[in-house]
């Protein structure tokens, strides 16, 4: 037990007698005119480079991305759908025009808006829930149905729901055989 006391005091010692040293930076010019700093004098002559105290700050507090309000808002609603057309659907309109119905639970509060994202890009509100979209063009479209509050923050989104549209083409009209 003695041993491990005198172990201790005379690492203590040690270590007060060496922090001090490594806390000192030495400056010299070398031969071929660079500049050099370390923590180990070369000679006794070398002096140590006083340095300033180390600025510091205080970090400031970090902000909740979710205001409290808004995230009672997205508490509001239970469920958005896209009710119609279905998932993988075919729909064939030479107008490009396509119907959408979204079903919202519960009904849609006062300042927010329903909107329709075709393909990632929004073609239309609504606060009814059903939306007409003209002149589509053809192939494969993604839909999508947000609730947005009053500042355009996404509140709920509706899973997508894949369509296929088919417009008969000028260029190459069906040939009946």
């Amino acid at each position: 037990m003695e041993i491990l006391i005198r172990f201790f005091v005379l690492l203590t010692l040690t270590v007060g007698i060496v922090m001090p040293a490594a806390a000192e930076i030495y400056k010299r010019t070398n031969p071929d005119g660079s500049v050099e700093f370390t923590d180990v004098p070369r000679s006794d002559e070398e002096k140590p480079v006083p340095l300033s105290p180390m600025s510091t700050f205080k970090a400031a507090p970090v902000q909740r991305n979710v205001a409290p309000a808004a995230r009672a808002d997205a508490r509001k609603y239970g469920t958005i759908s896209i009710v119609s057309p279905a998932n993988e659907a075919t729909i064939r309109d030479n107008t490009g025009t396509v119907k959408v119905n979204v079903s919202l639970s519960p009904a849609l509060r006062s300042g927010h808006k329903l909107v329709l994202l075709v393909d990632g890009a929004q073609k239309g509100e609504s606060t009814s829930g059903s939306f007409t979209l003209n002149n589509l063009d053809r192939g494969s479209h993604s839909l999508t149905a947000q609730v947005l509050d009053k500042a355009g923050k996404t509140l709920i989104s509706s899973t997508p729901v894949t369509v296929y549209l088919f417009r008969q083409s000028a260029i190459k009209p069906n040939r009946s055989r």
